[in-house]
């Protein structure tokens, strides 16, 4: 039972260092710098964007010369031009042909890279292709379902995953944990290789290793099988929501960003109030609406109310995101960050901390506590501040 619970807490921790990288340096903005949002949102080929660039489409492209970040949320991000700094991407399908200048962050459900990136990658998604020509300067640290690499990883490998077949060269060490391991010939792993699967390494395969080879076969869980869909669509449940999350987080931005900067002032001006009316609206607005409904007359308006509060359930997050964002950015020497870059930070931290067993509930039920609280309080403000303008005329 020990090794079966260090088991499933290496893996988790694999996966959260991971996703934590996705957002652990997101780079400060400078400079020049552009939000977009729509069906389409390209830099065409031969065009330089000087600045970062904050998108939000259905399809997101890069054909010519973006020089500084990119962030982009779409069905669909292209890379075919260069990216001269940082990348951040989430997405169903990403796909980077040209080069990256420094770390590149992605998630989607098919990930490809063809390219040079000059720095780090840290990708989380179905099926990752790192292709023949693709060459990693730092380190690739992913998971998914299936984490192939036929190019070059010129520093570290760390990936957990259901299958994970290396064609191509690890000049650093290697740790993996996964279903099946394959090294194919033409692999080549100069370091240590760290791994755990179900069935060892044949001798052939170890030999294409420079370093220590190091295995450790997972307990055996009977349950595993059984559990294996339920397991698959939870976790793409969860990337569902953060995708939805992200998109309505940065589209809220785009459009109110008024409004979004007026919620999160009065998370970080009154908090503790904001949790408190946050906690009253929480249960008081339910018992009432179900009180209204008893009534024959009360049940249209009650289930106007009941639909506008789950809204506003849902949406109560996004500012408390956008808020945690704006603390860790902060934290990290940036006290002036980006609207886009905070949301996006705060959303992805939230969501991997709901992802965790009984902590994630208290973290769900405080985001919804502070952020239906900055509605309340934000919601007072504008109602006073209304009234007085009519007492003054």
């Amino acid at each position: 039972m020990q090794d079966k619970g260090e088991d499933k807490m290496v893996r988790a921790i694999s996966i959260g260092l991971i996703l934590t990288g996705a957002f652990a340096s997101v780079p400060a903005p400078a400079g020049a710098q552009g939000a977009e949002a729509g069906l389409d949102v390209t830099v065409p080929s031969g065009e330089v964007r000087e600045g970062d660039l904050y998108a939000a489409a259905e399809v997101v492209r890069v054909d010519g010369l973006l020089a500084g970040d990119l962030v982009a949320l779409g069905q669909r991000v292209l890379v075919d031009g260069e990216v001269d700094g940082d990348l951040i991407a989430a997405g169903r399908a990403i796909d980077l042909r040209g080069p990256v200048g420094d770390a590149t962050r992605v998630a989607g459900a098919q990930l490809t890279v063809s390219s040079t990136i000059d720095g780090d990658l840290v990708a989380a998604g179905n099926r990752l292709q790192l292709l023949e020509d693709a060459v990693v300067r730092g380190r690739l640290m992913a998971t998914g379902s299936i984490v192939e690499v036929e190019g070059t990883v010129e520093q570290d490998l760390r990936v957990a995953a259901g299958e994970i077949i290396v064609r191509g060269t690890v000049r650093g060490d290697a740790r993996v944990m996964a279903d099946r391991l394959e090294l194919a010939p033409g692999a080549r792993i100069d370091g240590d290789l760290d791994y755990r699967t179900r069935t060892p390494l044949s001798a052939e395969e170890a030999a294409r290793v420079g370093g220590a080879v190091r295995h450790r076969e997972p307990v055996h869980d009977e349950d595993s099988d059984r559990s294996w869909v339920g397991r698959v669509f939870r976790s793409w449940f969860w990337g569902w929501q953060l995708g939805s999350a992200l998109l309505i987080g940065l589209l809220a931005v785009a459009l109110s960003p008024r409004v979004v900067q007026q919620l999160v002032s009065a998370i970080a001006g009154e908090t503790t109030l904001g949790a408190l009316l946050g906690f009253g609206a929480f249960l008081i607005v339910p018992i009432a609406t179900v009180v209204v409904m008893l009534t024959l007359v009360g049940v249209p308006l009650g289930l106007i109310v009941m639909l506008l509060f789950g809204a506003a359930l849902y949406l109560a997050k996004l500012p408390a995101a956008a808020w945690v964002g704006e603390r860790l950015l902060a934290n990290a020497g940036r006290p002036d960050p980006s609207p886009y870059a905070a949301m996006a930070i705060g959303v992805l931290v939230l969501y991997l901390l709901f992802a965790v067993p009984w902590l994630g509930g208290l973290c769900w039920l405080a985001a919804t506590w502070l952020g239906l609280g900055a509605m309340v309080l934000t919601g007072r403000r504008y109602l006073a501040e209304g009234a007085g303008q009519e007492s003054a005329s």
